[in-house]
């Protein structure tokens, strides 16, 4: 026979998983609302292929995307999620050394491709080239502790988030902005802590439009999506555990509109460390950008 206390508390768990499906729904009917149909699609794709190094890639008046492994690390990413608006787009390539290395060394290797297809649906042989980098041979004798370089390249895209970020509110001109950043990730870190899906969803909300939007992103699929999607929440992880909000450093982007912290290996601050249902640890983090729409006084996530 069920005691009245673990009746009670199972009452409540069955009570709170219902609220906390509700909110999810509301959270994804505002993402569904927020999606836009366009006549035409095009692609921009970034292939990054890299070894002996860490490797960031940031697109001017955007965010970056980062490869910070040890290892050799080969990825496409969809980079219309970088692309703010049509015109002429400079991507800004910089390159650390690895863990334990002080600089830049003859085992560093880097090649970065930027493809353009007219159509979500294109084949690959409609993806052409036009764009691409080779980090250079011989650097290891000039001792570089990192090395930058821009890649210029056209885009037309049917989306435009410049001006939603034009009026948003400088961030470098608040005198507290470090204090109110860190307040903002130790709030993330707690909601990530607890496992709370639906608090990270609606963090998350904004983001996510813009990513399915980029992507041309059929509604009928986001209909359909799991209720999580973020594997920083997935409470299946055991013995999780994630890093304080320290040692850090801040970094703006896009006209000072958007900031972030990262660790100083260059790793996303917001960082996990867990094991899986088989005991193998699991690791990774997810990038935090902030920003502050106009009009209000509260960062909330790009």
């Amino acid at each position: 026979m069920m005691s009245k206390n673990l009746y009670l508390l199972f009452f409540l768990i069955n009570i709170g998983a219902f609220a906390c499906s509700n909110i999810y729904g509301q959270i994804k009917d505002a993402a569904i609302n927020s999606i836009h149909s366009y006549s035409t699609t095009p692609v921009y794709s970034l292939q990054m292929n890299k070894q002996g190094c860490k490797l960031v890639v940031e697109m001017e008046n955007n965010v970056d995307y980062r490869l910070t492994e040890n290892r050799g690390e080969s990825i496409m990413l969809p980079l219309n999620v970088m692309i703010t608006k049509s015109g002429e787009q400079t991507l800004k390539i910089k390159i650390y050394p690895k863990d334990g290395d002080q600089y830049i060394t003859k085992y560093a290797h880097v090649k970065i491709n930027i493809f353009n297809a007219p159509d979500k649906s294109s084949s690959l042989k409609d993806y052409k080239k036009i764009a691409e980098f080779t980090l250079p041979e011989g650097l290891e004798s000039q001792k570089l502790p990192f090395y930058e370089h821009t890649i210029d390249f056209d885009a037309t895209v049917p989306f435009d988030y410049s001006k939603e970020l034009d009026k948003a509110v400088a961030l470098n001109k608040i005198p507290n902005i470090e204090e109110l950043v860190v307040k903002k990730y130790n709030e993330v870190r707690t909601i990530c802590g607890k496992s709370d899906v639906a608090a990270y969803t609606s963090l998350s909300a904004h983001s996510a439009a813009l990513v399915y939007n980029a992507t041309y992103t059929d509604i009928q699929e986001v209909k359909n999506k799991s209720e999580n999607q973020y594997g920083i929440v997935d409470s299946k992880l055991k013995n999780r555990t994630f890093i304080p909000i320290e040692n850090y450093y801040m970094q703006f982007y896009a006209n000072n509109k958007i900031v972030a912290l990262w660790q100083r290996n260059h790793n996303p601050l917001l960082y996990l460390k867990g094991e899986n249902s088989a005991g193998k640890v699991i690791e990774g983090g997810d990038p935090l950008f902030l920003y502050m729409p106009e009009g209000s006084n509260e960062l909330k996530a790009w």
